[in-house]
């Protein structure tokens, strides 16, 4: 596990290391229509694919290539979502975050919660790991006003259009670019 996968518990919420154990309930999540609508994914059909999924974010975690958590319920340590920093940039000081959640949970103030620590660990934490995080940046597939309502209630900034910038589902996409600095943060 990467030395940099940090728990961090927020006022409802632990984010962790996804375990073996939360196969079923990362199953659940991408093997919904609407959470992977936007996706890079196709929807999951079989809890293998979630073991899968969550053997290769742990790889990605240990190598340094990513930190992605785990949100688990604080009550129960059910796991309702994932997210973190998907890429580094190393030498150019900048992250890209994703994340989901799952639908049963939308519209809750769960997802600007866990985004919130997620944020503030990257600005605050990071550096110690040698990945001091000036930008950090999200790309959302416009119509996924959601997603861009809960960056920007955090302080991130619409940046831009990148067009048929991601393809997937044997498709082109446009994408939003989203930003926010750590002077932004800050203050």
């Amino acid at each position: 596990m990467c030395r940099m996968i940090a728990q961090i518990e927020t006022e409802r919420l632990v984010l962790r290391a996804l375990r073996e154990s939360d196969a079923h309930a990362v199953f659940k999540i991408f093997g919904d229509d609407a959470v992977t609508r936007y996706y890079d994914l196709a929807t999951f059909t079989a809890v293998e694919e979630a073991r899968h999924l969550i053997a290769r974010m742990n790889a990605r975690n240990a190598n340094g290539d990513a930190l992605r958590w785990g949100i688990a319920l604080k009550d129960t340590d059910t796991v309702i979502g994932t997210g973190g920093f998907n890429q580094f940039t190393r030498g150019w000081f900048r992250a890209g975050i994703g994340y989901d959640l799952a639908r049963a949970y939308w519209n809750k103030g769960y997802m600007t919660e866990a985004l919130r620590a997620m944020v503030q660990h990257g600005f605050e934490n990071l550096q110690a790991a040698g990945l001091p995080l000036n930008r950090i940046e999200a790309l959302v597939v416009p119509g996924n006003a959601p997603s861009a309502r809960v960056l920007e209630k955090i302080g991130f900034q619409r940046e831009g259009l990148l067009r048929e910038y991601g393809y997937w589902k044997n498709q082109f996409w446009d994408l939003e670019m989203f930003a926010l600095l750590k002077r932004a943060w800050s203050k």
